[in-house]
């Protein structure tokens, strides 16, 4: 499994702090919001788009802002311009090859964004599972333990990409014409399959098999694991079924923004952080405070560029009207900033030891 000694390591003590005190939390409030939606109570739909306007400037844009850093960071050396030059490329080159297939195909790039994001975020819940819980569960024979870290990322990366599908199609669709007819206005059409009552029901069938299947299997495996195993697989199931509850009641906008800014985004600033030697002291010593204001001012100048490219993208992709049409051209932007970010995630993947 993820080895103590690779970069980005959780040991002890950080590991209980940042549970105790950021992941749990979030947590506490998603399934607080679950009881009030579920109540009936209804959220303006303004105030369903605040986590994705403050997601420009804390915790989601800000997240991957670090990324020129990294390959600097898992070498365990100060960063140079061939290291910070060669992450620049990489966004350059993956973000043009994205905005080239918005442009040439709209609705297959809105189909791979999608495709992207779900991998990604359950790449991201992959990492605090290994690092932070310590999940025997996930070990075995090689081959054994790709097919079930496999499983994870797809459990993982479901809950927030499939829920709000087979939950609130409308929403999902609209969300989809947002994005593709800034390029095409007949794009939109080409996904109305993704909303037919036959193919959810399949895609909610093939969910429910895929969760309980992955919640035996791992069940079984983490009782024979012993050690921390069983009680990290009740925290993974619990989360699963929070988050199965969390997409399904509470609106998607809101759902998907509060989750990309903390959860997604929190879980991977924690695994950067964990990689500066003084911000793991500083966890250690039980202080967040510091790191975060570390990461605020290391992010900083690299995300004040991506707003800056996303007011450029207002100006070319000037949207219609509404809060919904404007988030399909953030949407865009963040397509073109993920595919690259991916990349260097996943070099951070095979640097700590993700995978073996």
């Amino acid at each position: 499994m993820f080895v103590a000694e690779a970069p980005g390591a959780v040991d002890g003590a950080p590991a209980a702090t940042l549970r105790r005190r950021i992941l749990v939390p979030v947590s506490a409030a998603f399934a607080v919001l679950i009881a009030v939606c579920a109540a009936g109570v209804r959220i303006p739909e303004a105030l369903q788009y605040a986590p994705f306007v403050i997601s420009l400037v804390a915790f989601g844009l800000p997240h991957g802002a670090l990324d020129h850093l990294v390959p600097a960071r898992l070498a365990g050396r100060a960063p140079t311009l061939r290291s910070i030059g060669g992450v620049v490329l990489l966004y350059a080159v993956l973000g043009a090859a994205v905005m080239a297939a918005w442009a040439l195909a709209p609705a297959a790039a809105f189909v791979g964004f999608i495709a992207i994001t779900w991998f990604h975020w359950g790449q991201g819940d992959l990492y605090v599972l290994l690092a932070l819980d310590r999940a025997g569960y996930l070990c075995g024979s090689y081959k054994r333990q790709r097919m079930l870290r496999a499983a994870a990322i797809t459990v993982r990366g479901a809950l927030p990409m499939l829920v709000p599908l087979i939950a609130f199609p409308a929403v999902y669709a609209g969300v989809a014409t947002a994005a593709t007819t800034l390029f095409d206005p007949a794009a939109a059409g080409q996904l109305t399959a993704i909303i037919d009552p036959t193919v959810r029901a399949a895609l909610a069938v093939g969910f429910a098999v895929l969760v309980v299947g992955y919640a035996v299997v791992t069940g079984v495996l983490a009782q024979r694991a012993g050690a921390d195993s069983p009680r990290a697989w009740r925290r993974d199931l619990l989360e699963i079924v929070v988050l199965t509850a969390f997409f399904a009641v509470v609106p998607p906008v809101l759902a998907i923004g509060l989750y990309f800014c903390l959860w997604h985004a929190v879980r991977h600033i924690i695994r950067l952080e964990m990689l500066d030697e003084e911000a793991r002291g500083s966890l250690r010593r039980g202080r967040l405070l510091p790191v975060a204001a570390r990461f605020a001012r290391d992010a900083a100048p690299i995300t004040v560029i991506a707003l800056v490219i996303l007011v450029l993208f207002f100006v070319l992709l000037p949207p219609a009207s509404g809060a919904g049409a404007s988030l399909g051209v953030y949407l865009v932007l963040i397509s073109a900033l993920t595919l690259p970010h991916i990349v260097i995630v996943s070099l951070m993947d095979r640097r700590q030891q993700l995978w073996r």
